[in-house]
């Protein structure tokens, strides 16, 4: 399943169902596979799939602060986490060049857009004002109600069988917290960014005064 337009998607789409999936076809057919993998006694795992939308161009860093590693970092610290992608991700290696690079052009109020998104909002390491979408994939829950080989702590060959209520799936409770690591990590860039590059002027950024009477002047990379 891959969502063709990231901008439609809204916070009622992804929580209108228990696995949090916005296509209400696709989110029926995901229930019934957890139930067919929790009635056999086993475990499932899955990707999330997190949009930033509306991120301003230029956060991050060339080599060392690389927004997408951060993001990845923070991402990969969460429990049961096993993989990170950012964009085309590994699907990326499929194509060549040519159809991989995100073409830039003048959009009809003058700021430079990318007309695909294949590098998932972040362009050698800093954000380029697209919208910025990572995956992250979770393993099966590794507590399960089937029989299997274990060692106990005196090195003994035995066996175990998990007992109590256990999740099928973490998925829909992985949900939220791969939002809000990618909501701080894009926090923690804003904060430097400013440090760094003095973004706003300090009295807009804490609303003593409006845009127009300190002359800010948009960015005109991105959206």
């Amino acid at each position: 399943y891959e969502i063709e337009d990231h901008d439609a998607l809204t916070e009622d789409m992804v929580e209108a169902n228990i696995v949090r999936c916005p296509d209400a076809a696709i989110a029926e057919k995901m229930i019934q596979r957890i139930d067919d993998i929790r009635r056999s006694g086993n475990s499932i795992g899955g990707v999330v799939e997190v949009v930033a939308r509306n991120v301003p161009s230029g956060w991050g860093a060339p080599v060392f602060d690389k927004l997408e590693a951060e993001l990845a970092k923070a991402c990969m610290s969460l429990p049961a986490s096993k993989g990170f992608e950012i964009g085309s991700g590994f699907r990326g290696t499929l194509l060549s060049g040519y159809d991989h690079n995100d073409e830039f052009y003048v959009d009809e109020n003058g700021r430079t857009r990318t007309r695909t998104n294949r590098s998932g909002g972040v362009q050698g390491g800093i954000s380029n004002g697209e919208n910025i979408v990572v995956r992250v994939a979770f393993k099966p829950t590794s507590t399960i109600g089937r029989e299997q080989n274990t060692v106990t702590r005196e090195g003994e060959n035995t066996t175990i069988r998990a007992k109590g209520r256990h999740d099928p799936c973490v998925l829909p409770r992985a949900v939220p917290m791969v939002e809000s690591m990618v909501a701080l990590t894009l926090a923690d860039a804003l904060l430097q960014h400013h440090a760094q590059c003095e973004l706003f002027p300090r009295d807009f950024l804490f609303g003593q005064q409006n845009a127009a009477e300190v002359g800010v002047v948009p960015n005109r990379l991105g959206k």
